[in-house]
């Protein structure tokens, strides 16, 4: 029993190191879409777009991990008409805004 209690702990204490040393790879980047206020991802760009992307339709939140600036909403599906910034870390209704650019 005691030895049993001892190789858990072990197994639990590399394993926990192991995750702590993850290469920063492993790390989120990009801009990353959330349903659920952060809760489930339901799209991810690694780079800036440059052109008009649609804005997945459960999407309620966002977070510019790395190499973003600002989010750029629209009301249209082809990022015309009145643009708003929201910057790169948000929450916002579903289906509120259409497409974006992000820089």
């Amino acid at each position: 029993m005691r030895i049993g209690s001892a190789l858990i702990a072990s197994v639990l204490a590399v394993t926990g190191l192991s995750l702590a040393a993850s290469p920063a790879s492993a790390q989120p980047s990009g801009l990353t879409f959330y349903s659920g206020a952060f809760t489930t991802e339901v799209a991810n760009f690694p780079a800036a777009p440059i052109a008009c992307a649609a804005l997945p339709l459960t999407a309620d939140s966002h977070i510019g991990w790395s190499g973003f600036r600002d989010v750029i909403f629209y009301r249209t599906t082809d990022c015309t008409g009145q643009a708003t910034g929201v910057g790169t870390l948000r929450t916002y209704e579903a289906g509120r805004w259409l497409s974006f650019r992000a820089f």
